[in-house]
C-alpha cells in the first residue's frame, strides 16, 4: 500500500484530482482559505479525503513549511488529554507546541469527549495554552478539524457536542463530496495511485484494461476514496501490476459486493480477458 502520509505530504490543491464540477467548487472555495489563520472545519463522509484536502490547503499556503501536526481526537480521553494535546513535565512536547507555525489537525472532532471539549474551547478562547506546571504559550499554529456529517451533526443535536465549541471551531466549512457525487473523477483518481506508486516505487506506471476502469465506475464504492485507491493498490499489487481479472472477481467477491452487482461485475471481467490490451484513455492521461 501506498503510504498515506508521504502521499498527504507532496499535494496541493493545484495537484488534487478535480475534474467533477463538486470537486472544481470545493477546490474554489478552499482556495479562499489559504490565506486565513481562522479555524477550518471540513466535514464529509468517511474516507472521502478530508485529510488530503486539510494538507493541500496547509502546504498551498504561507504555513505550508512548518509541521502539520495530525491528532486523532478519539486519542484525547481524559487520562491522556492534557500530554498530547499540551505535553507533560518531563515528556516530549504537545501536539500544540510541535505544530509551532504549522497547523493543527484535529480528525475526527465528534469523537471528542467533554472533558477535551472543554479543555480545547477555553485554549481557543485565551489564544493561549500551556503544559502542565509550564509557562503559557500563545497560539501560533492553525487549527483545522474534520467530521463526519452525520455524526457531528446527531451529537450536537443531542448535546453530546459543545455548541458553543463548535462555533470556535467552525469559522470556515468545507463540504467535502462523496465519492458518488464525484464519480467523474475516478478515472483520474486512479491514474493518480498509479502514479503516486510508479515515482515512489521507480518503475514504469501500469495501463489499465478499459473494461476495468468501466467496472470501476460503475461499482459501488460505500467508503468513498479511500476504498477505491485500497481496492487499485491491493489488486496492482498483488497481480504484479498486471489486474489480473481472478485477483480482482477474488477482491470483490471478499468485499461483499451486492448481488445486484456481481453479475456486471462478472460481464466486465470476461470482456476484459476477452481485450486485455485495450487501454483506458482516462487512465493514460
Amino acid at each position: 500500500m501506498l503510504n498515506k502520509s508521504w502521499m498527504e505530504s507532496r499535494y496541493t490543491l493545484g495537484s488534487l484530482v478535480a475534474r467533477s464540477a463538486a470537486m472544481q467548487r470545493l477546490v474554489r472555495q478552499a482556495g479562499l482559505q489559504v490565506h486565513s489563520d481562522a479555524p477550518l472545519l471540513i466535514v464529509g463522509e468517511s474516507g472521502s479525503g478530508k485529510a488530503l484536502l486539510a494538507r493541500s490547503i496547509h502546504n498551498s499556503s504561507a504555513r505550508g513549511t512548518a509541521p502539520f501536526v495530525t491528532v486523532n481526537s478519539e486519542r484525547l480521553t481524559p487520562d491522556t488529554c492534557e500530554a498530547i494535546l499540551f505535553g507533560a513535565a518531563g515528556s516530549e512536547e504537545g501536539a500544540m507546541y510541535r505544530a509551532n507555525g504549522g497547523t493543527l489537525f484535529l480528525k475526527n472532532i465528534e469523537e471528542l469527549g467533554p472533558v477535551a471539549q472543554e479543555r480545547l474551547s477555553q485554549v481557543l478562547a485565551a489564544q493561549a495554552y500551556s503544559a502542565a506546571g509550564g509557562s503559557p504559550h500563545r497560539i501560533s499554529f492553525r487549527l483545522m478539524c474534520s467530521g463526519h456529517t452525520g455524526d457531528l451533526a446527531e451529537k450536537l443535536a443531542r448535546g453530546m457536542f459543545s455548541e458553543s465549541l463548535y462555533s470556535q471551531v467552525s469559522t470556515g466549512i468545507l463540504s467535502m463530496p462523496s465519492l458518488q457525487e464525484r464519480n467523474a473523477d475516478i478515472p483520474y483518481l486512479v491514474a493518480d495511485v498509479l502514479r503516486n506508486f510508479a515515482e515512489r516505487e521507480r518503475v514504469s506506471r501500469p495501463s489499465v484494461p478499459y473494461h476495468y476502469m468501466e467496472l470501476l465506475t460503475r461499482v459501488e464504492w460505500p467508503e468513498n476514496v479511500q476504498q477505491l485507491r485500497n481496492h487499485v493498490e491491493s489488486v496492482m499489487a498483488l497481480s504484479d501490476g498486471r489486474f489480473d481479472p481472478a485477483i480482482i472477481l477474488a477482491h470483490f467477491e471478499e468485499t461483499a459486493a451486492p448481488q445486484t452487482m456481481r453479475s456486471l461485475i462478472q460481464e466486465l471481467l470476461q470482456k476484459m480477458v476477452a481485450s486485455p490490451q485495450t487501454a483506458s484513455a482516462h487512465a493514460a492521461s
